[in-house]
Formats: C-alpha cells, structure tokens, sequence
C-alpha cells in the first residue's frame, strides 16, 4: 500500500506557529521496499514518522494519503511491553486481540509460531520480557504487530531502544513510597542491527510498505535501504534510491563522496552545513531529485519495481480482508483482565511492599488509639480516630497509582493506536483486576483499626465502617490515575501533595466550631472527599442508635458520653449515610 504526503509542516508544541520541525515536505513510501528516513540530529525524523502515520495530530498541516488507520502499524523506539510476561504469552495475548474472533486457539497458534520462528524468537520465546536483550526486544515489538500483517509498518529507530528495567530504587516508608527509574538509552550492535534490517528488508519484499528512522547507519547496514529519504533542519533534501542513486545526485550539486569513505557518513556531515542544505534543497524544488534517479536501466528497473509493487499491494490488502482485527467486546475485556491480572500476580514484591505498609500504619494507628472509641473522656481522640483513617487511605491510595500509572498510559498510548483493543474494554478490565487488591488491603485496614480502636462488633456498623474506607479509596485512587496519566513520574510527586494538601485542610477545618461556620464556608468544606470520609466515619462510629460510651467511676460527668450529643455539638444531625455515600459516588466518578 503506497503511502505518500504533499505540503507536510509541523510546528513545535506551545511555539504558537513560530518553530517549525517540518518544513513543506513533500515525498511518498512504496510497497515492496525498505525506506529509511535519515538526518542529522533535530532534522525532523521521528517527527515526519510520526506526522504521516498519524501518531501526531497537533500542529501538523498538509495532505497525507494512505490507508486507514488500522492498516498504519507504528513502532516506536522505546521498546513499551509488560516486563513480568513471556514472550508466549503477550503473543498469544495480542492474537487474540488482533486477529479476528472466529479464529479457532489452533488456528491463532499457528500464526503465532510462524512469526515467532521467522523471527527469530525461539530461543528466548519462554524467557520475561525484563530479561531480553535489546534486539530480541526490537523482534518482538515487530512480532507483535505483524499477527494481523499490516501493509504498512513505521518504526522509529529500531536499531536503538530505551532500557526501563536496569535499575530500580524502591524506597518505602509509613505513608510515603517513592520510586525512581533511571532509563538508559542504548543502541544495538553492528551484528544485530543488521540482522534486524535484514529481517525488515525479508519483510518488506512480501509487499509491505515499511519506514524506519535511522541517524547514522553503517556502510553494510546502508546498502539494505531501497529508498532513502533525507531530512535536514526541517527540509527535504533528497529522497531516492540509496547508493549510487544517491552519490550520483550528490556528485550533480558538486558534493562528492571519498573513495572508501560511508555515504551514510558522508551525507550527515555534509547536511551539518546550512549553505550545504540550502544548496541541495534548491536543487529539490527544481527537480533534480526523484524517487528513481540513475540511468535509463535503472529508471526502467524503477518501472518494474513499481508495477511488482502495486501486485504486491493487492496480495496484501486481500490478506488485510482476512485480518481484521478483533471486534468482540468481550474477548477484549477478558484478554485485558486476564493479563493485568496475571502480571499482578506475578509482581510479588509490589504486593508484598504494599500489604506491609498497610499493616504498620493501621497497627501505628490502632496502637496510638488503643480503646479509645468507647472512652467518654477522650472526645478529642474520637476525632483523631476518625480523621486520621481517611487521610491514610486517600493518601497512600492516591500515592501508588501516580508512580506506577504513566508507564501504562504509554503502552495503552501504543495498543489502541496500533488498535489492538477499544478504550471502554480497557477501561473496565482494569478496574476490575486492580478492585480485588484494593478490596483486600481496606479490609486488612478496616478489621486492624476496627479491633484495636474498641469499636462494639456490630455487623451493620463493621460493614458500613468497610464501606466507607474502600469508597475513600477508590475515590483517592480515581484521583492518584487522573494525575498519573497527566503527568510523568516524577512531576506526579510534585503535584500529587499539591493537590492532596487542600483536600487534608479543608477535611480538618472547623471541628470546634461547627455550628458558627458560614454558608459558604460549609460548602467549600464539603467539596473535599477526604472530609466526606471524615464525616460518613463520625456517623457509622457514633450514629446507628450506638449505646452510651464508658465512663470511669471516679469521674462524675462525661461531657461526651453520649453519641448523640457528638452528632448534636459537631453539627452532623443534618447528614446520613446514604446522603454521605451519594456524595462519595459522585466524587468516584468524577475522578474514575
């Protein structure tokens, strides 16, 4: 499927028009053959690749015309898989997703051997994916997307990847977790890289349009490209045959290449120079350059190479028709499910690290506040049961999905443009692998702090005090994902307590003057969950009808023995549970 674009400029983010990184660029991609866009660093590579598969949509202007989207299959160079999984198995994940679903597991399995033994990946096919090298990595992202074979494949860089998995910093401590991750960028070998190339360039002869972004190939590596599109500062200079076609276009404009010396090199030096782009550009604008330059021979060579492609292009679309991806909504909900799941069970030390931290901070809570539920005298100490329950909730709830959550948004970013899957089935599997940890480790809460605190055991009331601590939660959660798929990690630090801090303040505004707070005042208050919770706590603590709280003998009045005189002095007479866990549901979906 040939892909070409006309007029091409795309301007930096923020830079309001001012800064383009495209310049009017005009050039197509054939089937059949292995292009590579190359150029000096900040020429506009990766984002000329990213402009014409569509990737990138904002500030890019210009025609493109090409398939759909769904036959554009895009590969960036950072290598985004689920480290804890096989290569096996996000193989047969992404059959299932990818191919259609009236294909039989026999039928899918033996689409995924064939890729999996072209490639190259047998010997690693059972090994995490942490553990894989940088080109075995590359094989498999270009595995992964070929199940449904796309006619037109985009890889930005694939002779170099990001490593994520090298190092890892995990400090934990009562109420805090930070993570760090150092990534290293790195680049394949000569050996591997050509094997890679080489395997592209097998690819593309099957009649796929195939496009890589390359900085500065070696000689041996050079020669595999049948086309070459050359960028520098944001301008086309030369798109052509590679090799002679190119030292022949060079030689015209009065730029020739030393004898022994890299034309890959060569071309990179020389489009360093502004007066050299210049001059080559001018001689692009004037037609001194093609798609097919070189002698009659090769022209008439060009011809048979484009007739060949355009039989090549029809074989592929007739084998696109049989390989749509799939639509079913619930293979992908299930397929989804069953891979977060399966990677969170296989996480052991995140889950170990959060089920100790939960169980030193309640016991640190139900110790300071030991008995103190039911003492008559220690009014104050009922507040601080109930405040301080909500704030650890919503705080370390709100905390893991902001460190953890942008290396997800960019592999959801990648499967559903390479449309593996719908965002709804994602959306919904995810919330329902990630709810039974979070069930789980509230519950660890609720029954620790229940216990020690001197609650009396009544059901009504022990389910109504887990109700609100996981509401809390999930509310705290929605809050930490909406800022984590915002943000990076890093920033996500910064801004998680900015915005957690005026959620605690207004949560512990007022107490000792409730009934005197402003009308205004009161509804500012109210916006904050945290409070919510605080409040929905007071009442399943000291509402539901509860007995009188003990007294000591030699103490003769109990100001506060009486939970209803709580209720009556904190001003909560107006409130109920269902009004409480109305306004929680609201907060759950705004965040979620």
């Amino acid at each position: 499927m040939e892909v070409w674009f006309e007029g091409l400029t795309c301007w930096a983010p923020m830079s309001r028009g001012k800064k383009r990184l495209l310049d009017n660029v005009t050039g197509r991609f054939v089937p059949g053959e292995l292009t590579a866009i190359m150029g000096p660093s900040g020429a506009g590579k990766t984002t000329l690749l990213n402009a014409v598969s569509g990737y990138r949509r904002s500030g890019v202007r210009g025609k493109i015309v090409g398939g759909s989207g769904r036959t554009f299959c895009y590969i960036a160079q950072e290598d985004i898989s689920d480290p804890l999984l096989t290569p096996a198995e996000l193989m047969e994940f992404a059959s299932r997703l990818k191919l259609p679903a009236n294909y039989t597991p026999k039928q899918r399995a033996i689409v995924v051997e064939n890729l999996i033994s072209s490639l190259g990946l047998d010997d690693c096919v059972n090994t995490m994916i942490q553990r894989l090298s940088g080109g075995e990595q590359k094989r498999l992202s270009i595995a992964l997307e070929l199940i449904n074979n796309p006619p037109v494949l985009f890889l930005d860089e694939p002779t170099r990847y990001i490593n994520h998995h090298k190092k890892t910093l995990i400090t934990t401590l009562p109420l805090k977790v930070t993570l760090a991750c150092y990534y290293l960028r790195s680049g394949l070998d000569t050996v591997s890289a050509g094997l890679l190339l080489r395997l592209l360039s097998r690819l593309s002869k099957d009649g796929r349009t195939i496009v890589v972004t390359i900085h500065q190939p070696s000689a041996s590596v050079f020669d595999l490209f049948d086309r070459v599109y050359l960028l520098a500062m944001g301008k086309c200079v030369y798109q052509g045959g590679s090799g002679k076609h190119l030292l022949k276009y060079l030689e015209v404009n009065g730029f020739i290449c030393p004898i022994h010396h890299n034309p890959a090199d060569y071309v990179i030096e020389l489009t360093e120079d502004k007066n050299n782009v210049n001059i080559l550009c001018e001689a692009a604008k004037n037609g001194e350059t093609s798609w097919f330059i070189g002698s009659e021979d090769d022209k008439g060579k060009g011809a048979n190479s484009e007739t060949n492609s355009k039989r090549r292009e029809s074989n592929v679309e007739d084998s696109i028709l049989d390989h749509k991806s799939c639509e079913s909504f619930w293979i992908q909900f299930s397929t989804i499910f069953f891979r977060i799941f399966l990677k969170e069970r296989r996480n052991k030390t995140g889950l170990k690290l959060q089920i100790c931290h939960h169980l030193c901070c309640t016991l640190a809570l139900g110790i300071m506040f030991f008995k103190k539920a039911d003492d008559g005298t220690s009014f104050i100490a009922h507040l601080k049961v109930c405040m301080a329950i909500p704030i650890f909730q919503a705080y370390t709830m709100q905390m893991v999905p902001m460190l953890y959550y942008p290396f997800e948004v960019k592999l959801l970013k990648k499967e559903h443009f390479n449309k593996w899957y719908g965002l709804f089935p994602y959306y919904l599997a995810y919330t329902a692998a990630k709810a039974p940890v979070m069930l789980a480790l509230n519950l660890l809460d609720s029954i620790i702090v229940y216990n020690l605190v001197g609650l009396p055991w009544e059901v009504d009331r022990f389910l109504l005090f887990c109700f609100t601590g996981l509401m809390v939660g999930f509310v705290a959660d929605g809050l930490g994902h909406t800022i984590g798929s915002l943000f990076s990690p890093t920033n996500s630090c910064a801004i998680g307590p900015f915005t957690f801090a005026p959620f605690v303040g207004l949560a512990n505004y007022g107490y000792d003057f409730m009934k005197t707070i402003h009308p205004l005042m009161d509804i500012l208050i109210h916006m904050s969950y945290v409070r919510t919770g605080i409040v929905a706590n007071i009442l399943v603590l000291y509402g539901l009808d509860r007995n009188k709280l003990s007294c000591p003998d030699n103490i003769d009045h109990c100001l506060y023995k009486d939970p209803k005189e709580i209720l009556y002095y904190l001003n909560l007479e107006r409130f109920n549970i269902p009004l409480i866990t109305l306004h929680l549901l609201i907060n759950l979906c705004l965040f979620r």
